[in-house]
């Protein structure tokens, strides 16, 4: 594992000091729904190589970042029309569908805003989003805000304290690699507790 980590992390050094940085900015947000990589931790190493660029990679992140939130959001909902019959009352009760249905449309803007902002799995948010066919404008709206606040957040990081992080992103690294198991279990806790 650590040996794997330390190959995307010489990676995205590699591509942060190239020409092309803001289009592997974009291509990795982009690719954010298939990939199981820290990309906060990696857009904080294309700031730190390219400064003068921050807030122009900030918005490349945000955009590309909510683009692959919308194409979740359209796989939810449409194989959910040709598959939720199957799934529904198979593998999950048609009460509990319809409560986590519910909960999730009555708290639509914030589960959207908040999920984004904080490092939920993208993947389950919007999956989940077009499940629930929740408005689609809505969601795109408050995923763009959320995303832009929260990378924004991480470029001011690293004009204030950008050496201090860069020093500590180096040391652990790996460890930070490590909390994508956490975002996936906190995705199974939301459910859990929306549907309690």
């Amino acid at each position: 594992m650590r040996q794997s980590t330390t190959r995307l992390y010489n990676w995205a050094m590699q591509k942060a000091n190239s020409e092309k940085a803001p289009f592997w900015i974009a291509l990795l947000f982009a690719l954010e729904l298939v990939l199981f990589i820290p990309l906060d931790a990696v857009l904080m190493f294309f700031c730190l190589q390219n400064r003068k660029n921050i807030f122009l990679y900030v918005g490349i992140a945000a955009i590309a970042s909510t683009l692959s939130g919308l194409i979740g959001y359209l796989l939810g909902h449409f194989l959910w029309d040709l598959i939720g019959s199957y799934v529904v009352p198979h593998f999950i009760s048609t009460a509990f569908f319809n409560k986590i249905s519910l909960q999730f449309q009555h708290y639509e803007v914030w589960a959207v805003f908040f999920g984004s902002l904080l490092p939920f799995p993208l993947k389950a948010l919007s999956l989940t989003a077009g499940v629930f066919h929740l408005g689609v404008l809505p969601f795109v709206t408050y995923m763009a805000l959320a995303r832009f606040l929260r990378f924004s957040l991480v470029g001011v990081a690293m004009v204030i304290w950008g050496e201090s992080v860069k020093s500590f992103v180096d040391r652990h690294f790996h460890r930070i690699v490590m909390v994508i198991g956490a975002k996936v279990a906190m995705a199974f806790f939301f459910f859990w507790a929306i549907a309690h």
